[in-house]
């Protein structure tokens, strides 16, 4: 996992040379321009060492309390690949807190974004089914399905933070159609939090002014199963 996470970047810290940003893997001529661009050749890289150092900067903070806490944690933990609106491993009415975010309609290309992962892991990234709706009528469907497995694996008084944004140039407040979804799988909703942020430094990157493209802010839709 630390090796996937290393494998692009903007820094020596990465397998890479220079590109942009480190979450999405940009295509191979892109690469090439930004190569020629910049006058840069791929170094080689030792990358036993950067492993070691990324882990050793992820594991700074864990100390022992913390260690003897994600020991007994981890037997009840569970990794599952599939859709969200199927969890059938998890006990119906044995979680307390669900925090979940969903694509936010088609404004990510999840295959291609992340094509050098799936390469890396020996995986066909267009045989992976990933959930893309352009219509935003599909894709509160597709919320509501979600959180309808989501009330099912809720215990009573268990709460929902389901963090959504603002696309298309701001015309389309996801929130909008997360609330009524969440009242239709049968959760209560409580409200909208809203967190109104600078770009980040991958926006940046792109070339991104705060307040003209992108996602603004973070909007937390919060639910309750009574």
């Amino acid at each position: 996992m630390v090796a996937l996470n290393r494998l692009t970047g903007h820094s020596p810290g990465f397998f890479s040379v220079y590109t942009l940003p480190p979450n999405q893997a940009v295509s191979i001529k892109a690469q090439a321009k930004i190569n020629s661009r910049l006058a840069q050749t791929p170094p080689i890289r030792d990358v036993a060492k950067i492993i070691l150092a990324k882990s050793r900067a992820l594991l700074r903070d864990v100390t022992v309390a913390a260690r003897a806490h994600l020991e007994v944690v981890t037997k009840r933990a569970q990794l599952i690949v599939g859709a969200s609106s199927n969890t059938p491993t998890i006990e119906s009415g044995s979680i307390a807190l669900v925090v979940t975010s969903p694509p936010f309609l088609d404004v990510v290309d999840y295959q291609t974004d992340n094509w050098l992962r799936c390469w890396f892991c020996g995986i066909e990234a267009k045989e992976i089914p990933i959930s893309i709706n352009k219509k935003i009528e599909d894709w509160q469907g597709f919320v509501a399905s979600t959180l309808r497995e989501v009330r099912r694996v809720l215990q009573s008084g268990g709460h929902v933070a389901f963090e959504v944004g603002e696309v298309r140039g701001g015309a389309v407040r996801l929130e909008d159609s997360v609330m009524p979804a969440g009242v239709t799988a049968g959760l209560e909703p409580l409200g909208v939090l809203y967190n109104s942020q600078h770009f980040t430094k991958t926006a940046n990157c792109w070339g991104v002014t705060n307040n003209q493209k992108g996602t603004n802010t973070n909007r937390i839709v919060l639910f309750r199963k009574v």
